[in-house]
Formats: C-alpha cells, structure tokens, sequence
C-alpha cells in the first residue's frame, strides 16, 4: 500500500508546485498626464497585456504632440501601469 501512495503524494506535489509558478498577467492601463506645475493624471484605456498597452501607447503618441501644440508650456505623457497601481496616490 506505501508503493500506491507514493506516486499519489508526487503527482498532487508536482501539481501544487506548478499551479504555484504558473504566470498570472495583470490587466494594464494606459494614463495620461499633463499639466504645466502640477500634473493631472486620468486613465486612458485598459488592456489585458501590458504589450497592448505599450502598442497603443506608440499610437497615442499623436494625442501627446497635440497637447502640447496647444499648450506649448506644459508638459504631457502617456504612461502603462499595472492595474493595481494608481499613479494619482491611494486617496482616490
């Protein structure tokens, strides 16, 4: 009966162990900022992967330059940030 038990306890350590390393992606958002002496920051878009996020953050990039043609003092950028993460501070 041990010789039974034995491959049991291997298979559900293997399983346990690899359900552990198993790579979890977040969700990403793409955030905004501008501002002149201080910044405004509001989110974008969200995306599944942080790949997409950064792909449309090269496409954004027009947004940016428009920005700044109208308003040539401030400054603005995109920026891709886990989900988790609030760039404006935990107070909101």
């Amino acid at each position: 009966m041990r010789l039974i038990e034995r491959p049991s306890l291997l298979v559900a350590i293997y399983l346990l162990t690899s359900a552990a390393t198993t790579y979890a992606e977040c969700a990403w958002v793409l955030w905004f900022t501008s501002g002149r002496t201080s910044a405004s920051t509001s989110p974008s878009e969200a995306f599944a992967t942080k790949k997409e996020c950064e792909q449309a953050m090269i496409r954004s990039d027009q947004r940016v330059k428009d920005y700044k043609a109208k308003y040539p003092d401030d400054f603005a950028y995109l920026t891709c940030l886990p989900d988790t993460v609030d760039p404006r501070g935990a107070s909101r």
